[in-house]
């Protein structure tokens, strides 16, 4: 898995943290952590929008998961307020 990155109280995460959210993965138990935390307020997340078709193409090609999964997969992410960034020049260059 990899490891989220933490800036200034923030953890960045990837697709393949988020997946494990849905799905039963090897350090599942840590990315649920993650998302518990979040929901109690004890650290914040943050996502590129690049996310929402990373992880609708991983679960979409996961036999567990039809469409109607894979569409409440990826709203989840709307509904439980996570910050979706939309690349800048301002976030590139913060990023560098």
């Amino acid at each position: 898995m990899a490891k989220p990155e933490k800036v200034n109280g923030v953890f960045v995460l990837d697709a393949s943290v988020v997946i494990k959210w849905f799905s039963e993965e090897e350090y599942t138990d840590r990315a649920l952590k993650l998302r518990d935390d979040f929901s109690k307020g004890d650290i914040e997340l943050v996502v590129p929008d690049l996310i929402l078709y990373e992880v609708s193409n991983a679960l979409r090609y996961n036999p567990d998961f039809d469409e109607t999964d894979v569409a409440d997969a990826v709203g989840t992410l709307f509904d439980i307020g996570i910050s979706i960034i939309v690349p800048n020049r301002e976030v590139i260059n913060s990023a560098l």
